[in-house]
């Protein structure tokens, strides 16, 4: 017979199980007072400082951007005084560009000899040679932009053509360079 002092179910496993649940209840419960009530007791709310100090620009704990261009203490600083902002680009467009480079001579035709002033070919006793032909090329200097800037201009490195002598030219990279206003 059962024991109508007893509390609890009969199995031992159901007992503690019911137990650990209101157990878990009441923790629960109590830990939720616990973090609610520091926060009632305030009666003033926090003082919030504001995000930086703009009246002191060399206090860099405070600053949230002590690395942007107009800061004192920025290392490219001195580049964007230098070469300033950029206002716009300027395109360049290809330029073609007609040059005369010599035609190669026929196998069988004689090079053309120089002669001594005031001397023809004939009087020498030897044939006059041929003429030197020269033909017309187009060629193609690629375009590049120009970056305007409020100091200046920034040309990028870049291609050109140079003539070395005549018939003689040669392609020829162009460095980066910067030039004032």
């Amino acid at each position: 017979m059962r024991n109508s002092k007893q509390k609890g179910p009969r199995n031992l496993a159901q007992w503690s199980y019911a137990r650990g649940v209101e157990f878990k209840a009441i923790l629960a419960a109590g830990l939720a007072l616990l973090t609610v009530a520091p926060a009632a007791a305030q009666s003033t709310p926090p003082v919030l400082t504001p995000p930086g100090n703009p009246n002191n620009p060399a206090d860099f704990i405070r600053n949230p951007h002590p690395a942007m261009p107009w800061a004192p203490n920025n290392p490219d600083r001195f580049l964007s005084e230098t070469y300033g902002t950029v206002i716009q680009y300027i395109p360049v467009p290809p330029q073609q560009v007609v040059i005369q480079v010599p035609v190669p001579l026929p196998a069988g035709a004689p090079a053309q000899a120089q002669e001594p002033p005031g001397v023809p070919a004939q009087s020498r006793g030897e044939e006059p040679s041929a003429p030197a032909q020269t033909q017309e090329q187009t060629v193609e200097i690629p375009g590049y932009y120009v970056a305007e800037t409020t100091t200046g201009y920034w040309y990028p490195a870049r291609w050109t053509l140079w003539q070395l002598n005549l018939g003689v030219y040669q392609w020829v990279a162009l460095p980066a360079e910067f030039r004032r206003k």
